[in-house]
């Protein structure tokens, strides 16, 4: 494109005329040498490569040179010069042929200066914590985007504007100096996690906040509202007679917020999940938004320290919570089995890494896939697979398997099935019926608590010997 815009200058007779003489006697087609094609410092032995200097520019083709330290000052003015010699010089001959080529090298070379300038004066701010990031004339895929400062849209074709690579913050290239919001991963990192768990909408009133927006400090208030028009978002701004604001509550903090602070956005609320199993998205913040869209697939919930009897009231959460430490079990002979590692089991199996690393913790995204039926599906799925290759499939990881050491029998048992109780002790695993017979005692704990007194007495009666 910019080799078209430079031929724009130059009449049409001429360009016809220098397109019939682009062949060469040897049949070759001679082009001017684009701005990929230039090298810094050699831009004249291209020049020469490829197009012989007439005589008559020798003198010329100094003044027009490139080289490593030809500023965009020095070309603007080399394009001016070149183009003024263009217009003078005669139609069709081998001087203007020349000087079109040169003029053509000359922009776009000023063009890749001015975009590499533009680039620069771009650079990735911090400011409270936000990485953020120049997004220049780049498309949205998620459709219109907002500044979170001033909520004003974001022409992203036509402005210059910043993304937080951390927490998604945007804003304009002018709002970046009135930043107010701390990042989102930061207030997580410092937190640990979620700061509102035990209390829903811990709501203070507007007094606490002294009548201000909990964010941008303006002044808020419900009294005598009336309503003006707001260009994004095609909503509405409440401002009362007195120029403040009316406020909006956000669900999560329990804060009062202004509307550009507070967008209605919809999102679940953690604490009425731990609290009441309450999954309706309910407004929050822009900052608590970001926040908890930060934190929604980290598993960051102790769920049984923060409310067993949750486990009784929902019982898809306790089936979830049996299958997920069977889960443990079948990692223990999967990680050693080398036909497991090539299958991709445990790891690779479709489901959600923390669900076999550990037992305990859960993340939003669980519970909210576990009320729609998604989490179970995907559990289900590698449970069956993994069970599969231990019971059936491998024949090594099958030999890993227990014979209950109270009946005797041949019975291959693991310690996942229905039928089988597993000793916390030493982990031997026993028929059910057979443990409850034997009163809930383990014989190979027995025989460890036996083998441990006697070698006690020989070690005393060596020393009695010694002494």
């Amino acid at each position: 494109m910019a080799g078209i815009t430079a031929l724009t200058s130059v009449p049409t007779s001429e360009l016809n005329c220098t397109e019939r003489t682009r062949s060469n006697s040897s049949g070759t087609v001679s082009t001017p040498s684009s701005s990929f094609d230039y090298t810094p410092g050699d831009g004249d032995d291209i020049l020469k490569s490829r197009v012989v200097v007439p005589y008559s520019l020798k003198s010329v083709e100094a003044v027009l040179s490139l080289s490593k330290t030809t500023t965009l000052e020095e070309l603007t003015e080399m394009v001016k010069k070149c183009k003024q010699m263009v217009l003078e010089s005669d139609q069709c001959t081998e001087e203007r042929k020349w000087l079109v080529r040169r003029l053509i090298e000359l922009r776009l070379r000023a063009q890749e200066l001015r975009e590499m300038s533009d680039i620069n004066s771009l650079e990735t701010q911090v400011i409270l914590g936000h990485h953020l990031v120049p997004q220049k004339y780049q498309i949205s895929s998620s459709g219109p985007m907002y500044c979170d400062h001033c909520s004003a849209a974001i022409w992203t074709m036509l402005q210059s504007w910043y993304m937080c690579n951390d927490c998604g913050y945007c804003c304009h290239w002018k709002c970046i100096t009135d930043v107010r919001r701390v990042c989102a991963n930061v207030v997580a990192s410092e937190a640990g996690g979620y700061i509102f768990t035990k209390e829903i909408c811990p709501e203070k009133g507007l007094s606490a906040q002294l009548y201000r927006c909990a964010e941008c400090h303006m002044k808020i208030t419900f009294t005598s509202t009336k309503v003006l028009s707001l260009p994004c978002f095609g909503s509405a701004f409440r401002h009362t007679d007195s120029g403040c604001v009316e406020p909006r509550l956000c669900d999560y903090t329990g804060l009062y917020f202004c509307q550009r602070c507070h967008w209605n956005t919809l999102a679940v609320v953690p604490a009425r999940v731990i609290r009441n199993w309450d999954l309706e998205p309910r407004k929050v913040s822009r900052s608590a938004s970001q926040l908890l869209g930060l934190l929604n697939e980290r598993p960051v919930l102790p769920l049984e320290e923060l409310n067993p009897q949750l486990f009784t009231l929902v019982p898809d959460l306790s089936v979830l919570k049996r299958m997920r430490e069977e889960l443990q079990m079948m990692k223990k002979y999967l990680v050693f089995c080398p036909d497991a590692d090539f299958q991709g089991l445990p790891w690779r199996v479709g489901l959600r890494t923390h669900m076999i690393e550990n037992s305990a913790n859960y993340s939003m995204k669980d519970l909210i896939d576990l009320q729609s039926g998604v989490l179970m599906e995907e559990i289900s799925t590698a449970y069956d697979a993994m069970r599969n290759h231990i019971t059936e499939s491998c024949e090594l990881c099958h030999a890993r398997g227990h014979l209950c050491e109270i009946c005797g029998n041949n019975e291959v048992i693991f310690p996942w099935d229905a039928s089988a109780v597993c000793c916390h002790q030493c982990n031997a695993v026993h028929h059910r019926v057979c443990w409850s017979k034997r009163n809930h005692c383990c014989p190979k704990c027995m025989r460890i608590k036996k083998r441990i007194a006697r070698e006690s007495e020989n070690c005393g009666s060596e020393e009695e010997e010694s002494g």
